[in-house]
């Protein structure tokens, strides 16, 4: 029975922390390096399945490995609690994990996979290794990274090896929905058989579907029905709903013979045209978070005009106190026409502010809202100066009569909250320096002066 558990910490660095999942041979944990606190994948064989020595041959391909890109770096490996354990660095999910958040893949992000796993495939070919259980599960990336990663050699095999099988019939080795026709019938595996895997995982990413996925599970000659029909149909039929790329690349592998020559740059042509004819980079998973910092960049750009904002409140905030005060202390009238238009049935809305501060100063500015005009300006003329926003005012000096004064202090008592409203509205989104907002006002709004009614 397996021991290991959680909290366990092998070889005085590695702490296990949490289950990731399970298989027939083992189970795979995360786990951290207690000195660099970084993230690692801790494989542990079952006991009971320690006589097929999966993780020691896994060990091995590893090691010849080594220095490959996008295959797992093997950290530590030897035996804790009478169990074979393989530590290697933490790589992120793998592809059925990131196809539940996203339901479907972009097609260019199916590009982005065939291109890379076909290079992956041509360095561990090189070195004379076949992988020989291609399946979404053991393709794995990071949120963060536009890179994919091949695991799981345990069931890899070394051509270089001279070992060779006595058995006429093989038994069957692989994952039944993905593995190539040698594997059903029972013929030692070549390279080209990875590369038959790689195109039925590549059309189930695309379609979600193979045609044998059907057949029962719990069928007892499920093995031989799925393996005959990856045979007998036709390639039209499989590739049905995917590009043409994937039906020349099908083509070309079911015609390769155990001893061919593999052309694996011709075939990454045919994925890396598709990646040249877009501006999009990445995978779905690194767009997104693509999309997320920019949407993040965007906010602080508008959490960047704080101050204006504050300094709408500081207006605001006086102003409902100096509508208490004598006629000496600014005031600010507001006033809302309705101006419908004969010639052509448009209406906009004109409002005006007059702003007084007793017997000295004075100053009024007014904008206009139409439904069929196309910029923002306000204009000079006669004793207003001009101005570009509602950031500035000009004052002007003139005299004016203390009735007329009295008459907007009591105006001003009776539409406070209108006021208050009109102030905040020009304030803000006026004047606050947003790009989205300038372009709907340079559509829809003009700002015009209003006229003094002295």
């Amino acid at each position: 029975m397996l021991q290991i558990q959680i909290g366990d910490i092998i070889d005085n660095q590695y702490e296990i922390l949490k289950k990731l999942s399970q298989g027939s041979f083992g189970i795979v944990f995360y786990g951290k390096s207690i000195k660099t606190k970084k993230g690692v994948a801790i494989k542990v064989e079952k006991q009971e399945m320690a006589n097929f020595g999966s993780l020691i041959r896994e060990v091995e391909m590893l090691s010849k490995l080594k220095g490959v890109p996008q295959i797992p770096e093997l950290v530590w490996y030897g035996e804790y609690k009478k169990c074979n354990i393989m530590i290697t660095k933490m790589l992120g999910h793998d592809l059925i994990y990131y196809q539940k958040q996203y339901k479907q893949f972009s097609q260019h992000s199916i590009n982005s996979i065939a291109y890379q796993l076909l290079w992956i495939l041509e360095q561990i070919h090189k070195q004379n290794i076949i992988h020989r259980d291609i399946k979404p599960e053991n393709i794995l990336s990071k949120n963060e990274s536009d890179k994919i990663y091949l695991i799981d050699f345990g069931i890899s095999k070394d051509a270089d090896s001279n070992f060779t099988h006595k058995k006429k019939v093989l038994p069957f080795i692989g994952t039944s929905r993905y593995a190539c026709i040698s594997a059903h019938q029972g013929i030692e595996q070549t390279p080209k058989d990875d590369l038959e895997s790689l195109g039925y995982v590549l059309i189930y990413l695309t379609t979600q579907h193979l045609p044998w996925m059907n057949i029962e599970k719990t069928d007892v000659q499920r093995l031989d029905k799925i393996g005959k029909l990856k045979e007998s149909v036709l390639l039209e039929e499989l590739c049905f709903g995917c590009p043409n790329s994937m039906l020349k690349y099908m083509r070309y592998v079911k015609e390769l013979k155990p001893t061919s020559r593999l052309k694996y740059g011709m075939l990454r042509g045919l994925f890396l045209s598709k990646l040249q004819n877009t501006n999009k980079l990445g995978l779905d998973w690194t767009n997104q978070g693509m999309k997320l910092e920019k949407k993040k960049h965007h906010k602080k750009q508008r959490n960047s005009c704080d101050l204006n904002f504050q300094s709408c409140v500081t207006i605001r905030r006086p102003f409902l106190i100096e509508t208490q005060t004598n006629l000496n202390v600014k005031t600010i009238a507001a006033q809302e026409e309705l101006i419908v238009s004969s010639d052509n049935g448009t209406s906009h809305t004109q409002f005006s502010i007059v702003e007084t501060k007793g017997s000295k100063n004075s100053v009024q500015y007014g904008f206009s809202v139409s439904d069929n005009v196309d910029c923002l300006a306000i204009q000079q003329n006669n004793n207003m100066a001009k101005v570009s926003t509602f950031e500035g005012i000009a004052e002007v000096c003139s005299l004016q009569s203390q009735s007329f004064e009295q008459q907007l202090m009591e105006s001003e008592h009776q539409d406070i909250e209108i006021k208050c409203n009109l102030l905040h509205f020009t304030s803000v989104y006026f004047n606050f320096k947003n790009p989205i907002q300038q372009q709907i006002f340079k559509q829809h709004y003009q700002v015009k002066e209003i006229k003094s009614k002295n």
